[in-house]
């Protein structure tokens, strides 16, 4: 039930139809009894800098942040914190002291879907793309223990830039691959899906052959089973989709929005009656 005294909070990002956050954090507050709305705020690219101007004006208390506005949020924020800084991009921002904050829940997302599955940390892992997510993707397998990391993206240069920040900030080599030669790594190795090929229900970032793929990670969680998780599927390759790291981001936000963690079950329920 939406009051005057109903707290505003939201998602931006371009386009938002896969997106569930909107049912899962709303049924959150409603089975918590919190007086909120979370509401889509879909921001055409074109139209950013001048719509993040407007919304800093209403009365909105926290926001998540998805593709492809999570590394330019940081213009327009007072403060981020240790962890954004490092990864350079926001997903959660919040009210504190009249001051805009950013922070960034996808790390501590996946770095604990990560500890659930109890990956083999002595496997290299090959990470596809080099936008905001996969900076957290980076940085939470380094957290986790990889010791080896290779990483690839349509645009060489980003994927070259997220390389030498990793070595200036953690002193970690981390092997760049270019795009059209993804394929050719056949030593066994986990592989960790962070571009937005598969959201259309059709494409797939991975051609090549599976048989050197111990694990296949894709972070879209919307659709359930991407083409690239049919193909793992198909040749008999554990994976898993981007669903429980969803969950654990926005569960982290909710720390920033309220002072404690978002309720994980509820969500989940909420997130696999949806799917």
């Amino acid at each position: 039930m939406v009051s005057p005294s109903t707290k505003l909070y939201g998602l931006i990002g371009y386009p938002l139809g896969h997106s569930i956050s909107f049912y899962i954090h709303n049924a959150a507050f409603r089975a918590l009894s919190i007086d909120a709305l979370y509401i889509n705020i879909p921001i055409e690219p074109e139209s950013f800098s001048k719509a993040i101007l407007g919304i800093k004006y209403l009365p909105i208390y926290g926001l998540n942040v998805t593709i492809p506005h999570k590394e330019r949020i940081i213009d327009f924020l007072d403060e981020i914190s240790v962890i954004s800084k490092l990864i350079g991009a926001v997903n959660t921002v919040y009210l504190e002291e009249n001051k805009w904050k950013g922070e960034n829940t996808d790390f501590g997302g996946f770095l604990e879907t990560l500890k659930e599955l109890k990956l083999d940390k002595d496997l290299p892992c090959l990470i596809l793309g080099a936008g905001g997510a996969a900076r957290a993707v980076v940085y939470a397998v380094i957290e986790y223990g990889f010791k080896e990391i290779y990483l690839t993206n349509r645009t060489y240069g980003r994927a070259e830039r997220i390389a030498e920040e990793v070595k200036k900030n953690k002193n970690i080599e981390i092997k760049i691959i270019p795009w059209q030669e993804r394929h050719k790594v056949d030593e066994k190795l986990i592989l960790i899906n962070t571009t937005s090929i598969g959201l259309d229900g059709k494409s797939t970032p991975w051609n090549g052959n599976f048989k050197s793929i111990a694990f296949v990670y894709d972070i879209i969680y919307n659709p359930k089973e991407t083409p690239l998780l049919s193909l793992a599927k198909e040749n008999n390759v554990p994976f898993k989709n981007g669903l429980d790291m969803l969950i654990y981001q926005a569960c982290l936000s909710w720390n920033k929005w309220f002072g404690f963690i978002g309720p994980f079950e509820i969500m989940k329920r909420e997130a696999e009656k949806l799917l």
